[in-house]
């Protein structure tokens, strides 16, 4: 089946959509029909649930009985929207979950293989930019004896600068600088930069440890439940 299923892809690499075959565009279009078919009882259901909801009002103890009622009805739709949406991503979710796995080992092996070379070409660009600058510098020593013009030394020094475009039959590269942030000492950085560990906090917090600056308070949140 797996098989099946990847030479079916294989086949349409590169088509354009006017290209696929009609029938996979047909089947499609009935696929989402059916669903919408199928979902229709839920809309109407959650709409009259949502009407309700917004025209609530709890002032007394009858009427918070009559809201848990209707929440216990939407929690209900809920669960059904749910199952019904399951139902249709957990096979697929399996379906890509396998495809992922059959295809790791050879883009483990591929992105190894790519990270060598370019690993090698980024140490051989090192190298010659070090040279360079070496080489730079006794340009314009020269220069500033008088022993070179500039514009001689402009091109002694156009000339030993590494190139940065490399083109073959296969592809081409070009190297490039970019720039990263590195943390010397993380007592220097101000406190504007600095980001609270809030899941640390709240675990320390509601074990009883005070913590300077925190406070426990206490909320009121709703369970509700279907029967």
């Amino acid at each position: 089946m797996a098989k099946n299923t990847i030479g079916k892809w294989l086949s349409n690499v590169g088509r354009s959509r006017a290209q696929r075959p009609k029938r996979l565009l047909n089947k499609k279009i009935m696929e989402n029909a059916n669903l919408t078919k199928e979902l229709a009882p839920f809309k109407t259901t959650i709409s009259k649930a949502e009407t309700a909801a917004t025209a609530l009002q709890i002032k007394t103890v009858d009427d918070l009985t009559g809201a848990t009622e209707l929440l216990g009805k939407i929690k209900t739709v809920g669960k059904a929207i749910t199952q019904k949406k399951e139902s249709i991503t957990k096979p697929v979710n399996e379906a890509l979950k396998n495809v992922r796995a059959f295809f790791a080992p050879l883009e483990k092996q591929w992105w190894n293989a790519e990270k060598i070379v370019k690993d090698k070409m980024i140490n051989y660009q090192n190298d010659q930019i070090a040279k360079a600058a070496k080489e730079t510098e006794k340009i314009e020593d020269k220069v500033e004896k008088g022993k070179l013009t500039f514009g001689k030394a402009a091109e002694r020094i156009e000339a030993v600068t590494p190139q940065k475009n490399v083109v073959a039959n296969s592809g081409a590269i070009q190297f490039r600088t970019k720039k990263e942030v590195v943390i010397d000492n993380e007592m220097l950085i101000p406190r504007e930069y600095l980001i609270l560990d809030m899941i640390k906090i709240r675990k320390v917090a509601l074990a009883g440890v005070n913590i300077p600056g925190v406070r426990v308070i206490e909320k009121q949140t709703v369970a509700g439940i279907t029967k």
